[in-house]
């Protein structure tokens, strides 16, 4: 049996985050979510949630190396605007909009980043990993 990576190297906010997604995956598949479910609620929050990325955004994603995730979030972003800006939409709808980009990024930065330090993941794709058959 291969032993567990070594997290001393991180950050200690990460370190338990890292030991959760390598022991049980991302929290949207079966395993992941049964895991979770099992944690106390602020470690749910810290493993789950990620409140620097929702304030910074693909700024985040910039500074922690995962470029790539950041430039889609930031296209998504900007489609959304412009599709906001181009159709008349009620104002309530208008205000949730602005609140999608900072979502996904809270919700997808620790699993993200989890897969560009151990995996050297260079996808594009800001919710790799996070589907039922994640690997």
């Amino acid at each position: 049996m291969a032993t567990p990576p070594d997290f001393a190297d991180l950050p200690q906010a990460w370190q338990p985050r890292f030991a959760f997604f390598h022991a049980h995956g991302p929290t949207s598949t079966p395993q992941g979510r049964e895991a979770y479910r099992a944690l106390p609620f602020g470690t749910k929050l810290r493993i789950g949630t990620n409140f620097l990325a929702f304030l910074f955004g693909p700024i985040y994603f910039f500074i922690k190396g995962i470029w790539r995730k950041g430039l889609t979030l930031l296209g998504i972003g900007v489609a959304l605007g412009a599709l906001a800006y181009g159709v008349e939409l009620p104002e309530l709808v208008d205000r949730a909009i602005n609140f999608v980009v900072p979502a996904i990024a809270m919700s997808t930065a620790n699993y993200a980043y989890y897969l560009h330090v151990m995996r050297n993941s260079e996808s594009w794709n800001p919710f790799e990993g996070q589907g039922r058959r994640a690997s």
